[in-house]
């Protein structure tokens, strides 16, 4: 492959990854705003279930938790979420740092500036 080819290709494929980044940003801040929201109406309900619950504050901890079960696995899944997406944009950064070694790279070899 000559080139002036590879180099094309590469920035064809930097171009779609930054498409990419940015539609994975634009993800990431919806999951995070799902993921507040989430912890929140955990939070709620975990509150009103402590303060619905009788016996010790140890039994009334637990019995909190039990009843807003829902709420905690919601808030679970959302922060995970979040985490893979945050991983994603990284793995998307590392190969647009690759794409632009390799143009680096092919300029420096053909000894011309594109």
């Amino acid at each position: 492959m000559a080139s002036g080819c590879l180099v094309t290709t590469v920035l064809d494929q930097l171009q779609n990854i930054s498409r990419d980044l940015d539609a994975a940003i634009r993800d990431l801040s919806r999951l995070e705003q799902e993921s507040a929201t989430a912890e929140s109406d955990y939070r709620v309900t975990k509150a009103k279930a402590f303060m619905r619950a009788s016996g010790s504050v140890q039994a009334r901890e637990y019995q909190a938790v039990i009843d807003s079960e829902i709420q905690l696995i919601n808030r679970d899944k959302t922060a995970a979420l979040v985490r893979i997406q945050r991983e994603h944009i990284r793995a998307l950064h590392a190969r647009i740092d690759v794409g632009r070694t390799i143009v680096a790279t092919e300029r420096t070899l053909a000894g011309v500036s594109i």
